[in-house]
């Protein structure tokens, strides 16, 4: 394989149109399938990928396993890596553990000693600056007391809160994003929803949560096809609640937004690691890659993003991963949940509604960030047992609970934290071909700084397609996205590592920087072969 081979996250520095057509395939074809693309002129003011944009969720279960002094370091380095983002430590765990200001640190219980490690993780990475690189959600429990949380209610996030958060982040309030109240409300509420509202404005209230931000909805979706939720033949549970959910919420977050805006924010997964009677949550590589699933999160973004943007809010799809259930082995930890995770950011922050393709054709609606979500493998409370299989940074399993380590999804947050976020005229690219193949390359455009034009192509498929790129310029940089399979065997979709530029993170979580390959452009004209799995960018000049 040549040099031009091995790199494929494409970057286009100063060019005009652009069109690219696969070439030849790794596939036996009787003629070479041919596709088209061209870039037309972006304005800066649509189609704006928001700094700290991309982000991780943990659970409050595994504070210790990735901010604990022995872990923090290189968790420190695997944010910093990214540039900017937003860190939210909770889900279903922060309303299953209380905050217990006197009670000695363990992995059952919220503490200062948590918080604390939280702060300093976060002085880790943003160091004296005025302007956080990285913020943080804290999530605390808001949900009717049973018999797994007889502590909920106001006066327990009060304490989290006054005893905890307060403390904890003093002289580094600019740090939280927001205190997140509750978690996956439409199921803890049983979608009873005048009761939601009720228990939203006791716990907003400034006696309760003080002057920090706060954050809501944090809703989630049964896995379903778009068409059924549209057609409303299927519950729903707070779907389509959100205009009144954010009548009620708006108010309340817009008047303590923070230095990361108020958002409103939901939870998005294509599949499930399990499926009884459901084949459409069934988990296999080919449905996480496949436009049907895809479809059916711009549906959820685009409904939610509008009522968002209309009640004055930005929208976080603030956790996400391939299945609900920690993910699904040989699935979410495998070379195509990096090919899925770098499309799936882009869709979010653009997505195209499939009742009406042309609707956001400009990118005027999206998302301001995503965060990948990381748990352990089967319940809270039992780390040893190994990692959720969907998690996008592995913690260690030992008790030394040392560095934790980049798994495949990470390097879709690597690639477009460093690439995309930040940019500006974000536009998917059309790519028609009349080899099926082909179609599996997905294309999207950012303009960077001093004029810079970025492509990024994703090869979803599971052969590899030769493109030829045209483009003025006499030299472009190409960097690729690789799947990697340590045992020489050759596996590309499912295989179980990922490199950039052939590079991988290093033990301590520090990134040894791109090395991207040049390539010679001869009459306008070059071509670059995106193997299966892997996410293509050119740069030239």
């Amino acid at each position: 394989m040549t040099v031009s081979h091995r790199r494929c996250l494409a970057t286009l520095i100063a060019f005009g149109a652009l069109a690219i057509a696969p070439v030849t395939s790794a596939a036996a074809v009787s003629s070479p399938p041919r596709a088209s693309v061209t870039l037309e002129p972006a304005h800066e003011s649509q189609g704006r990928i928001p700094s700290h944009f991309v982000g991780f969720s943990v659970e409050w279960s595994l504070v210790e396993r990735y901010m604990g002094p022995a872990a923090r370091n290189a968790f420190a380095n695997l944010l910093g890596n990214l540039g900017t983002g937003v860190l939210r430590v909770g889900g279903s765990s922060q309303d299953l553990m209380p905050f217990e200001p006197d009670a000695p640190d363990s992995d059952q219980v919220i503490t200062p000693t948590d918080l604390s490690a939280i702060r300093s993780t976060l002085d880790a990475v943003n160091g004296r600056s005025r302007t956080p690189s990285w913020g943080v959600v804290l999530g605390t429990a808001m949900a009717p007391p049973s018999a797994s949380r007889p502590f909920a209610g106001p006066d327990h996030a009060r304490a989290f809160v006054r005893q905890g958060v307060e403390p904890a982040f003093a002289g580094a309030e600019r740090d939280i994003a927001g205190i997140e109240l509750g978690n996956e409300p439409d199921l803890s509420y049983h979608s009873d929803l005048d009761a939601y509202l009720s228990d939203l404005n006791a716990y907003a209230d400034p006696d309760v949560t003080g002057p920090l931000p706060v954050i809501v909805p944090n809703t989630s979706e049964d896995i379903l096809p778009w068409q059924d939720i549209d057609q409303r033949t299927v519950p729903t549970r707070f779907f389509w609640d959100w205009p009144r959910i954010l009548d009620t919420a708006a108010p309340l977050t817009r008047a303590r937004a923070g230095a990361f805006g108020a958002y409103a924010s939901d939870h998005f997964y294509p599949l499930a690691r399990t499926c009884p009677n459901k084949p459409y949550r069934c988990p296999s590589i080919g449905a996480l890659l496949s436009d049907e699933h895809m479809a059916s999160l711009d549906y959820q973004v685009y409904a939610h993003a509008g009522e968002a943007r209309d009640h004055g809010l930005g929208y976080r799809l603030e956790e996400t991963n391939t299945a609900a259930g920690r993910g699904a082995d040989g699935v979410s930890n495998v070379a195509a949940a990096a090919a899925y995770g770098l499309d799936l950011m882009f869709h979010a922050a653009c997505p195209q509604p499939p009742a009406d393709p042309a609707a956001n054709a400009t990118c005027g609606t999206g998302a301001v960030g995503v965060n990948f979500h990381n748990a352990e493998v089967r319940a809270f409370f039992a780390p040893e047992e190994g990692n959720g299989y969907y998690n996008a940074i592995d913690y260690d399993v030992t008790p030394a609970m040392g560095a934790p380590t980049a798994a495949p999804l990470y390097y879709a947050a690597l690639v477009f934290g460093r690439f995309a976020q930040g940019g500006t005229g974000l536009r998917p690219v059309p790519v028609t071909a009349d080899d099926p193949g082909a179609a599996q390359v997905k294309a999207w455009r950012v303009e960077g700084g001093s004029g810079e034009r970025r492509l990024f192509l994703v090869n979803k498929g599971d052969h590899p397609v030769t493109l030829t790129v045209s483009a003025p310029g006499s030299t472009a940089l190409v960097d690729r996205m690789t799947p990697y399979d340590p045992s020489g065997a050759g596996r590309t979709l499912d295989a179980p590592q990922v490199r950039v530029d052939g590079r991988q993170v290093a033990a301590d979580g520090s990134w040894p920087g791109f090395r991207p390959a040049a390539q010679r452009i001869h009459g306008h004209r070059m071509t670059v072969t995106v193997a299966a799995g892997e996410a293509c960018v050119i740069t030239g000049g």
